[in-house]
């Protein structure tokens, strides 16, 4: 059981948490692919309850599955459910703008009624199956993105107070992904089970597991139909793009998802038909269009960019491929420039360069302290002594309270990273570029690639 929290600190930290989130959502949507089609091609300010552009099936228990009207969300089937619902469809297919567009009215919820459960973001990709317990990686989680202390979240999961929203099951590893649901349904009916959970996953990544999250239904993401993508395009301003398309299996299997097809929009201009028919798999075709897509948006210029950008393309495309290649080795999907590792360094000879600069940065400090004090007993000068130990107790009280160890770290970090080109030195900067250019998102004070396909892509394929 957790230690009691006084009323005024629980909602003070309740208002800390709901402000994070309800930031989380804001930020995603002002980033996403689809705004930036409806405010740069179809020059439409978008409404503020972005346009879902997909069908969605809900099943509830073992009843037939339905199709939701096109003005219909998914909050009425989350309260027909009891709030326990899960979340399918393909990769690039919605389930993450999906969740989003859910939790925007969750936390309005719990904004207007303190009653309601606090709704909060994670992604299962970094549960330890080493450490499997579902309660325990959340209030671990809670306080590593929201920095909201442990004993605060404890309390919160022991009062039902916390409503998960689970997102990236497929990307568990697959031997692990058995182990995470039965740990899910473990928590589900536990002595804290939460009064609502969501889980989202792809349907091939759910598919074939053995075991099944025991929620009470869910929803069904289905491909886009052939006259949604037209009527997409058309409105986009498009319609060279849909007469390039229509009559193209492979190609038309892409648009089927909404994610390839807003980039298909985005980057028409930089798409060359006949070669794109050419290609003789879709997954070559799917890496075609994510190259268009990067080229178009760091080629172009954007609203806060100047005519000139600061970065080569050479830069922008290795800093991209470098942080997407540790992101997959970290099995990760986010990052923040302030807590770059030092294993990140790629060479044996950069690790090296990295431990002789800690240690002679950390050593002047010290020693400069340590001979002063030397000389001050030497020449028996009481003042130099006093003044010696002064700074010294100084110095290390201010060491611990603003973290300079670590920022001696970092530092030293960013002068090896940009010496070898991996970033540039004002890499911040740079990451901020990438984000107005839609290749990257930022979320509070840490960064990911707009979707997990792309962060995969920069990884892998060099363009």
């Amino acid at each position: 059981m957790s230690r009691p929290i006084s009323p005024r600190l629980q909602l003070q930290k309740r208002n800390h948490l709901l402000k994070q989130v309800k930031r989380e959502v804001k930020q995603f949507r002002l980033q996403s692919l689809h705004r930036a089609v409806l405010t740069k091609l179809a020059q439409e300010t978008p409404p503020l309850r972005m346009r879902r552009t997909w069908d969605i099936e809900a099943k509830v228990g073992k009843q037939p599955s339905v199709k939701l009207s096109a003005d219909s969300g998914v909050i009425p089937i989350f309260d027909r459910l009891g709030g326990r619902l899960l979340i399918l469809g393909a990769m690039g297919a919605g389930k993450t703008t999906t969740l989003m567009g859910l939790t925007k009215v969750l936390v309005s919820r719990a904004i207007k009624d303190e009653g309601e459960p606090i709704p909060v973001l994670l992604h299962l990709r970094t549960w330890n199956p080493k450490k499997p317990a579902i309660a325990n990686w959340i209030i671990e989680q809670i306080e590593r993105k929201y920095d909201v202390s442990r004993n605060v979240c404890r309390y919160w999961i022991d009062q039902l107070q916390i409503l998960p929203l689970l997102d990236g099951l497929d990307e568990v590893n697959s031997e692990d992904r058995e182990l995470c649901i039965q740990q899910i349904n473990q928590f589900l009916h536990g002595d804290f089970s939460p009064l609502h959970l969501i889980v989202c996953s792809t349907v091939e990544g759910y598919y074939y597991c053995q075991s099944r999250l025991e929620l009470n239904g869910a929803v069904l993401l289905r491909p886009l139909t052939k006259t949604q993508i037209r009527d997409y395009l058309l409105q986009a301003r498009s319609r060279e793009l849909w007469n390039g398309i229509e009559d193209d299996e492979n190609l038309m299997k892409l648009a089927r998802k909404p994610l390839l097809l807003t980039m298909m929009a985005l980057a028409y201009e930089e798409i060359l038909l006949a070669s794109w028919k050419r290609l003789s798999s879709v997954e070559e075709q799917t890496q075609y269009l994510f190259n268009a897509f990067i080229r178009r948006q760091i080629t172009q210029n954007r609203d806060g960019l100047n005519q000139t950008s600061s970065y080569s393309l050479e830069q922008i495309r290795q800093g991209l491929e470098w942080i997407a290649q540790r992101l997959e080795e970290e099995n990760l999907t986010e990052f923040s420039v302030d807590e770059i590792p030092a294993h990140w360094l790629q060479e044996a000879e950069e690790e090296k360069t990295y431990r002789w600069r800690l240690k002679a940065i950390k050593g002047m400090i010290w020693w400069g302290a340590i001979i002063a004090i030397v000389i001050a007993t030497l020449t028996q000068s009481i003042l130099l002594l006093l003044l010696s130990m002064i700074a010294g107790f100084i110095w290390a009280f201010i060491s611990e309270i603003f973290s300079i160890d670590t920022l001696i770290e970092q530092y030293i970090l960013r002068s090896i990273i940009s010496s070898k080109g991996y970033l540039p030195w004002k890499y911040q900067q740079f990451l901020n570029d990438a984000k107005k250019r839609l290749i990257l998102q930022q979320v509070g004070d840490r960064y990911r690639f707009i979707h997990r396909w792309l962060q995969q892509h920069f990884a892998q394929i060099r363009i």
